[in-house]
């Protein structure tokens, strides 16, 4: 049964990662259009990748709730109660740093479309942003990437389990997810600053964007 577990929490990281490739093969076909519009058409398809991902986190929880059922009888000694709650613990810590992460990738992705909407505001006045668009249809490329890390993350925290004989490499392998999903954000971050930056080459918005680099500086 333990065995079963590992397998079936790989699969869905495996699914999970899956779901940003499509989405990037679906960014070259895109046709030309309001910036805005097409960065809601990102974030539809955003939208069903997330609902995979919430399906699979909660398929998992599912089953370790299942597995914890199965053995809640057998776990009577005090080791077993004290390796329960060390591990209660750990998924509490790994919990708190996916909240801030999730609250970050919120943050970020409202940077994203007030920048859409200065891009859009632009190109009514003429302005040739094509640079800018470039650098922001990647960076919401990067915004799935730091999505689906933080959800496959979220999977290996909630894997960890003390009906799984390997915890400590669970918990070993939640640290690296994390370690992964963190990065991705500074890559989405990154990635909208390199957009920004093409908007003030420009040189017709210079004041228009302090709001918004202000935004990522406080990020």
């Amino acid at each position: 049964m333990f065995q079963r577990i590992v397998i079936f929490a790989t699969c869905a990281i495996l699914l999970l990662t899956l779901t940003t490739g499509v989405f990037a093969n679906d960014l070259s076909n895109l046709q030309a259009g309001r910036v805005g519009d097409r960065l809601e058409e990102l974030r539809e398809q955003r939208e069903e990748s997330r609902e995979i991902n919430q399906q699979k986190l909660e398929e998992i929880k599912q089953r370790i709730l299942q597995k914890r059922n199965e053995i809640s009888q057998r776990v009577a000694t005090r080791q077993a109660e004290n390796r329960e709650r060390v591990v209660t613990r750990i998924k509490e810590v790994f919990g708190n740093i996916l909240d801030r992460f999730n609250a970050a990738l919120e943050r970020l992705d409202k940077i994203a479309q007030r920048i859409a909407s200065r891009i859009d505001k632009l190109n009514e006045k003429g302005v040739d942003t094509g640079k800018a668009e470039q650098e922001l249809t990647e960076a919401e490329t990067l915004g799935l990437e730091a999505e689906n890390a933080i959800a496959s993350a979220s999977a290996q925290i909630e894997a960890i389990d003390t009906s799984n004989s390997s915890v400590k490499e669970a918990v070993s392998k939640s640290r690296t997810a994390l370690k992964s999903a963190k990065v991705a954000l500074f890559a989405y971050h990154k990635g909208l600053v390199e957009a920004i930056r093409e908007l003030k080459a420009s040189g017709q918005l210079r004041n228009a964007t302090e709001s918004a680099q202000g935004g990522l500086d406080e990020k």
